[in-house]
């Protein structure tokens, strides 16, 4: 029998995956980031916007700004000049967004109306375990974990044989070093890191913003190394698998 994907996660993941992605573009809406990039064909730098704005924002320590352009570049709503690091409208947002976006209210509106259980799947949660929830989804859609028993996502956490980090951040080496001594030894052990992927991984990107938030996070100068085979096999794990989906998710998986 052919399971329907309205019985099964992927489906909530799917409807996850579209509220937060309309987070970003409503709350880009009314902090009136496309108005002011409307009015500058050269564009602006993450700095500008913020000034201009009055927006927080303190480079290489608070970056909830810098991480909703890089969404909204993601989703193709901006285009960015990685050598000016400077943010300008595409001709998508400029011609048909902005023009439409009295309509894109009233889509908003009517999502809440029409799906109050939701409410209860999600956003019920506090935000944190909402956010571990579909980051485990997006998970599953490459990595097969029913074979786990216990699996903990953003935390080192004793008697568990899954490790999730997706966070980077300053304690990034020290995660993966405590990750490596907690995991048990034997074959089904396993640490999953989330490759940052700002070009193409919105979902990521989102996720990661709204955690910003909330917590704390001060970024760590050269943390790309750590996201490297040859580190987590210098920590002493014996392999590593990457793994990418199309819809941009990056995985690098370590077997203690």
């Amino acid at each position: 029998m052919t399971i329907s994907i309205y019985d099964s996660e992927q489906y909530l993941f799917e409807i996850a995956q579209s509220f937060i992605r309309s987070r970003v573009i409503f709350t880009s809406i009314e902090l009136k980031i496309f108005d002011l990039l409307l009015s500058y064909n050269d564009g602006l730098t993450c700095l500008q916007i913020s000034e201009q704005l009055t927006l927080h924002y303190i480079e290489n320590e608070s970056r909830c700004l810098q991480d909703i352009l890089d969404c909204l570049t993601s989703m193709k709503f901006l285009e960015r000049d990685n050598e000016k690091l400077i943010y300008k409208l595409t001709k998508f947002t400029r011609n048909i967004l902005l023009p439409n976006r009295r309509i894109l209210s009233n889509l908003d509106q009517e999502f809440y109306n029409k799906m109050p259980q939701f409410n209860e799947i999600v956003l019920n949660s506090s935000l944190k375990d909402s956010i571990n929830l579909i980051m485990v989804l997006r998970i599953k859609q490459l990595v097969d974990l029913s074979l786990y028993t216990n699996i903990s996502i953003d935390s080192i956490d004793k008697n568990v044989d899954v490790i999730i980090i997706w966070r980077q951040d300053g304690l990034l080496k020290e995660k993966i070093k405590q990750a490596y001594d907690i995991l048990p030894l034997n074959k089904k052990s396993l640490l999953i890191l989330i490759i940052p992927n700002d070009e193409y991984d919105e979902v990521t990107l989102t996720l990661n913003l709204f955690l910003n938030m909330t917590t704390p996070n001060k970024e760590q100068e050269n943390s790309k190394e750590f996201y490297s085979k040859k580190f987590l096999k210098q920590i002493g794990f014996r392999s590593t698998e990457r793994m990418q989906s199309a819809d941009g998710l990056q995985l690098l998986l370590a077997y203690k």
